[in-house]
């Protein structure tokens, strides 16, 4: 089991260079749906004041499947495209440092998946095992919030270079023609 270890990660004044990449390549491979909704802040978690937010650490990111026309962001069938890429990318959880997801749409109160229950599916990191709604609201934003909440790991969070080389093993196709 991969503990999840984000709440120990430092608190950080900016913006890390990996983060930035990672929404960056899940824009590419989510044929456009997901769009940078927010990374680096330093702030409290909404609704909890004095616990210091995932954003402030600066391995969180907001990515929203919202279709915006007049802006040019997203698709307009975001939402689809969006989960079709969050399974192939929890396919792919520990190649693209994955630690935690958030999603706000589904009700009553969203659901949310961790990397150290991802052991806990017996096919795939994406079934519905790994995946844990809560009987409460601990989410602000859900039910019906159009954004996925992502974490990765620091050393991704960290290296633009590590982000690029995971992306292109998990969702590059390869040019060498195949043989007969």
């Amino acid at each position: 089991m991969t503990p999840y270890k984000v709440p120990t990660y430092p608190v950080v004044t900016n913006k890390l260079p990996g983060t930035e990449a990672w929404v960056e390549l899940a824009n590419q491979h989510s044929g456009g749906a997901l769009w940078n909704n927010g990374t680096f802040v330093f702030r409290d978690i909404k609704g909890k004041p004095g616990q210091i937010s995932n954003h402030a650490r600066g391995v969180a990111m907001d990515l929203s499947y919202r279709y915006m026309e007049s802006r040019k962001l997203g698709a307009s069938d975001g939402r689809t495209k969006a989960v079709r890429f969050l399974q192939a990318a929890l396919d792919n959880w520990q190649t693209l440092g994955i630690q935690l997801v958030i999603d706000y749409w589904p009700e009553p109160f969203g659901r949310s998946w961790r990397c150290d229950r991802a052991g806990l599916a017996p096919v795939k990191p994406h079934a519905a095992e790994a995946w844990v709604k809560p009987k409460s609201k601990l989410f602000s934003g859900a039910p019906g919030g159009d954004w996925l909440h992502i974490e990765i790991t620091l050393g991704m969070a960290l290296n633009p270079d590590n982000v690029k080389r995971a992306f292109a093993q998990v969702f590059e196709q390869s040019t060498t023609p195949q043989q007969p």
